[in-house]
């Protein structure tokens, strides 16, 4: 586990998230079903009082299809999805054309209250003191998106200190989106809390949900430490049982003036979360790689995570969501089994590997080999090939970069003149020796 969280994979799964081009670019799929989407968040929602608002409306949400809308369990998990109004116009969509069409119980926080699309929007800030919004620097732009809700689209787009805003300010709703996911849902068993770009595996969920104990306080999530602090990342989504978010609230009942300041002098909100949790007495599961932050192309594949199932993925952008989720469609019909790492590799991954790709970056890591002037591609795709446990390689002038591991990557610029190749013959036989007999959960 230590090795997945090093400086480089961080930066890495950063960096996803500003970057448009994956591997699903490379592959054809009808989209025209998520570009104008319609229907409505579930009734047993907009009925709680304590979540709701004026705003309402009487369309019932489409069904997917009848097996992903009656999976067991699913009655007993409250979905949370948490966004900001500059980025829901672009990431939600997806989610109500895919997944959430699955999902029985689910809410959308964001930090303005409105209807997108037919779907009720709730402002999860609108409890934080008068006070506290006053003075926090990062409620100057909760205050200018207020203003001018009727221009929100002129916050968006490629500016990126709107951008940096926006993210300052997320650091804010961990803490109240805990709090108002009670008041939406109090009779669930599980809350499930994503962002955005975070797919959801529904069906995997329910099914390593029901091998757990749901009156045991849980915290699940991928494990971070920063600053001595362990903490759950965000972007990963994490899980509380009712018990352990009954633990937390009651525990923050009585210092919520205190953890404001807290939140004010502390820039990472998981972290916040993940100190206010350990505070109430809540120990952090983990739970990689089922939930993890990478993305299909992004991801390392070994050994070590074959057998396992896939919970969630981060930075996802339309495209990618669409593919799994008609993935994982196919399995809930045909399959039944949970939906593993490697059928994410062997149906999404593999097909696009090849012995050479061209102003590509397959994130090859490990042993660097330097090249003379006059030495290429093929040098060092004999680096390789000497290496009998090398899987795939990258050249880039005078330097040559190979890997143990399996990762697709994306596409570089192309005066970089990074050239990436895998050993095929080798990734053939790797894939053809896997037996998951037994899937792994934790």
């Amino acid at each position: 586990m230590t090795n997945r969280l090093t400086d480089l994979r961080l930066f890495k799964s950063i960096l996803a998230g500003f970057l448009s081009f994956t591997v699903v670019l490379l592959i054809l799929f009808n989209v025209n079903a998520i570009i104008s989407p319609t229907g409505s968040y579930p009734i047993s929602l907009k009925t709680i009082q304590s979540v709701s608002s004026t705003i309402s409306t009487t369309v019932e949400l489409p069904l997917a299809t009848e097996r992903c809308r009656q999976l067991p369990g699913a009655d007993d998990v409250l979905v949370i999805v948490k966004t900001g109004a500059t980025a829901l116009r672009e990431r939600l969509p997806v989610h109500f054309q895919t997944t959430l069409q699955c999902i029985q119980h689910y809410v959308v926080f964001s930090d303005m209250e409105e209807e997108f699309e037919g779907h009720y929007i709730h402002d999860v800030l609108s409890g934080v003191s008068a006070e506290m919004k006053k003075s926090a620097p990062e409620f100057k732009f909760y205050r200018d998106l207020h203003e001018n809700r009727d221009r929100v689209t002129e916050f968006m787009g490629e500016n990126a200190a709107v951008q940096r805003k926006a993210w300052n300010l997320d650091k804010w709703k961990f803490l109240p989106v805990v709090e108002r996911a009670l008041q939406a849902k109090p009779d669930a068993k599980w809350f499930m809390f994503i962002e955005a770009d975070t797919f959801l595996v529904w069906s995997n969920l329910l099914k390593w949900l029901a091998k757990l104990d749901w009156r045991e306080p849980y915290f699940l999530g991928q494990p971070v430490t920063m600053a001595g602090q362990l903490f759950a990342y965000g972007g990963s989504g994490w899980l509380l049982s009712r018990p352990a978010i009954q633990q937390m609230t009651h525990h923050m009942a009585s210092q919520n003036r205190d953890y404001e300041y807290f939140t004010n002098k502390t820039s990472f909100g998981d972290l916040i979360l993940g100190y206010v949790l350990e505070q109430a007495g809540l120990g952090l599961t983990d739970s990689w790689p089922l939930i993890q932050r990478e993305t299909p192309s992004t991801m390392e594949y070994t050994q070590d995570i074959w057998c396992y199932p896939v919970v969630t993925f981060h930075h996802i952008d339309a495209l990618d969501i669409k593919s799994i989720w008609d993935l994982e469609q196919e399995w809930i019909a045909d399959v039944q089994a949970p939906l593993l790492h490697f059928d994410i590799f062997n149906q999404l991954i593999y097909p696009l590997l090849a012995t050479k790709i061209d102003d590509w970056d397959n994130f090859s890591n490990g042993e660097e080999k330097a090249l003379a002037p006059n030495e290429g591609f093929e040098d060092c795709k004999l680096h390789c090939e000497e290496d009998v446990q090398c899987m795939q390689f990258r050249f880039t002038p005078k330097k040559c970069t190979m890997s143990h591991s399996i990762t697709l990557g994306w596409k570089a610029d192309h005066s970089i003149n990074s050239i990436s190749g895998w050993m095929m013959e080798r990734i053939t036989q790797v894939k053809a020796r896997v037996r998951c007999e037994e899937e792994k959960w934790i």
